[in-house]
């Protein structure tokens, strides 16, 4: 699957992977508002070929190809701001 990869410049540690090229006037209508409000502006990172045996630094290629065929994007954050997240909504 093609891959198309952004950072945000609110997070420096924060990367949107994209099953498409973005385009703020056509986003899918269930595209998570709260995604961009998070990232900021986006600017375009790198293109990549990914497919399951890819080895990406901070993710797993398999659960990354899932989130983007599933729902068209995949949010990597630090572990350290996604454990804070689940504080929030779970406790």
């Amino acid at each position: 699957m093609q891959c198309y990869v952004y950072k945000g410049v609110n997070n420096d540690d924060h990367f949107l992977y994209l099953n498409q090229e973005f385009d703020q006037d056509n986003l899918p209508d269930d595209f998570p508002e709260a995604i961009l409000r998070l990232m900021g502006e986006l600017n375009f990172v790198v293109e990549f070929e990914l497919t399951s045996d890819r080895k990406l630094a901070q993710a797993d290629a398999d659960h990354v190809l899932a989130d983007m065929k599933a729902r068209g994007y995949y949010l990597q954050m630090p572990k350290k701001d996604m454990d804070a997240l689940e504080d929030d909504y779970f406790n």
